[in-house]
């Protein structure tokens, strides 16, 4: 028998592989992107003069470390084409180019075995689909953990001996320039930061401030106001190593609570905003955290605000106005958050009038005090009823209950004007001392010839406000207006037994005497009838062409 071998006659040819590299260096410097250019090229030109390879590209991170793949924007991009099936081999410098973390070294190489990509490393002559590769991966990566964990345990240690000897980073806060040796203010920036700190101590809200130095190009978010407001760096002092890098793996910055020394150097440069008065923005920061704990707040929150929690979701109740109906106006309400933002809860909503006298029913109070209440109950749980659940802080759990009406009752139940100045009460209308006092300044101040406007401003400028918190012109002009004030309540007809308007004297205690509503209102006559006049004038001043 005979055997002859036939070759073959058609020549097999060998599919080209397509080819990357990637290359990193972990600190923005001249030097290291010289070095990263370096790279760039010499891979570039690797692998295009290589003619069983197809060029893909360099991946290339520049300034970001290799102990966490999360920020590495150009290696998550080279993974993610391996995936599309774009590259089959992956060159790098060495595994510490690659990654310093063992586990994300060995979980991506493992990824990318299971596509069936190789990565080779240059350096230490490895292959990721050889036999012994991924052992030799695990060792050397380990080396490159701990050279990394090294370097920077030996760059902390550097940066505390300076710490103790009171030398400061010149990372300058907002106001203030580095000149070489220590902060000098930026005065353009410090108007910014003058002008926070007198409007925290005028009570202007956190939002207006916010809005009004966008307005003029200064950093306007809320979270820099209130750095801005709690830094001691604005009185002239300086914290040293006030955060920390929690490890080498993560990088992550904490504030320092104690883990580690910190330093305190008073006096340490100029100061923007002088020692009394950021000593009183502390004291009422302290004091805002201290009312309401579980607010947390630096401006002076609501007694309620993170108190009430929905029995059904579990979420807050957060603060609104609504317009109940007709008669009321807009009212203070209690939301469920989950309700208004997310949709997904139906619990009840609470207005603020009947919170209170639930508040003063438990607390055994005839008039509420949001001192005491702030100071004695810890939260209060709604529930599927229209029973209130009061934990206080010693322990102590009682109940109170709300009243809600349904559609058919608000029609003709509780048809009582809840005017500014006054609550309505079981036992009829109730005096609120606070806007009872602005009632007789508003009064007062239009006797004495200002205007509306001016009220308006002279009141919130003392801190009176109502339940939007403005002293709006409107409010000020229905005041002036209401004959409510001197003892008078009118009933709608809908709602009076003889289907007529009603007419009810001296049932509430007076604010204003009737002299004084009559000297008001002969002003505002006065006032209508020139403002009337005026208008006739504008009429007969017209172009003649616009008469008929």
């Amino acid at each position: 028998m005979k055997i002859t071998r036939i070759e073959p006659t058609v020549t097999t040819l060998t599919s080209k592989k397509k080819v990357a590299a990637y290359a990193r260096v972990s600190m923005e410097s001249d030097r290291l992107n010289h070095s990263l250019s370096a790279q760039v090229s010499y891979y570039s030109n690797l692998i295009q003069n290589n003619p069983a390879w197809i060029y893909v590209g360099v991946y290339a991170d520049s300034g970001i470390s290799g102990g966490d793949i999360r920020r590495r924007t150009e290696f998550k991009r080279l993974v993610e084409d391996c995936d599309a099936g774009k590259i089959d081999i992956i060159l790098c410098k060495s595994i510490s180019r690659f990654a310093r973390n063992t586990v994300d070294l060995l979980e991506t190489v493992r990824h990318l075995k299971s596509l069936g990509i190789d990565v080779w490393f240059e350096k230490e002559n490895i292959r990721s689909l050889s036999a012994d590769g991924e052992l030799m991966l695990g060792i050397l990566a380990g080396f490159a953990e701990e050279e990394s964990r090294s370097q920077s345990d030996n760059a902390k240690w550097s940066i505390r001996k300076k710490f103790e000897r009171g030398e400061q980073w010149h990372t300058a806060a907002y106001g203030y320039r580095w000149d070489g040796k220590s902060f000098v203010i930026h005065e353009e920036e410090a108007k910014a930061i003058r002008v926070i700190y007198d409007n925290f101590l005028k009570d202007i809200p956190l939002q207006q401030t916010s809005r009004w130095l966008e307005s003029h190009g200064y950093a306007c978010s809320m979270f820099f106001i209130r750095y801005v407001l709690q830094n001691m760096v604005y009185a002239g002092d300086v914290l040293l190593q006030r955060y920390i890098t929690e490890n080498p793996r993560t990088h992550r910055i904490i504030e320092n609570k104690g883990q580690l020394p910190r330093y305190y150097i008073t006096d340490n440069h100029p100061a923007i905003i002088d020692r009394e008065t950021f000593e009183k923005v502390q004291e009422k920061i302290r004091a805002s955290y201290e009312f309401n704990p579980a607010a947390h707040r630096i401006v002076k929150p609501s007694c309620f605000s993170a108190k009430i929690i929905c029995g059904k979701c579990g979420a807050h109740f957060v603060k609104g106005v609504t317009r109940t109906n007709g008669y009321d106006g807009l009212q203070e309400h209690w939301f469920c958050y989950d309700k208004i933002r997310k949709r997904t809860c139906k619990a009840r909503n609470i207005r603020g009038d009947r919170l209170r006298a639930a508040c003063c029913e438990v607390l055994g109070l005839t008039e509420f005090d949001e001192e005491v209440f702030a100071k004695t109950v810890e939260k209060v749980l709604t529930t599927d009823t229209d029973i209130l659940e009061f934990q206080f802080y010693d322990g102590t759990v009682k109940t109170a209950q709300i009243h809600y009406f349904n559609q058919a009752e608000k029609k003709h139940t509780d048809p009582h004007k809840k005017p500014f100045g006054y609550r309505w009460s079981k036992n009829g209308y109730v005096i609120v001392s606070k806007e009872a006092e602005a009632v007789r300044l508003i009064f007062q101040y239009y006797l004495d010839g200002l205007q509306i406007t001016d009220i308006s401003r002279k009141l919130e400028a003392n801190g009176y406000g109502s339940i939007r918190g403005k002293i709006s012109r409107k409010l000020i002009s229905y005041t002036l207006d209401s004959d409510f004030y001197f003892g008078v309540r009118r009933i709608k007809a809908q709602f009076s037994e003889s289907g007529q308007e009603e007419i009810i004297e001296n049932d509430h205690e007076p604010l204003v005497t009737q002299e004084m509503f009559d000297a008001a209102q002969a002003r505002r006559q006065a006032e209508y009838k020139r403002w009337k006049g005026r208008e006739r004038n504008a009429e007969c001043d017209c172009h003649p062409r616009q008469h008929p």
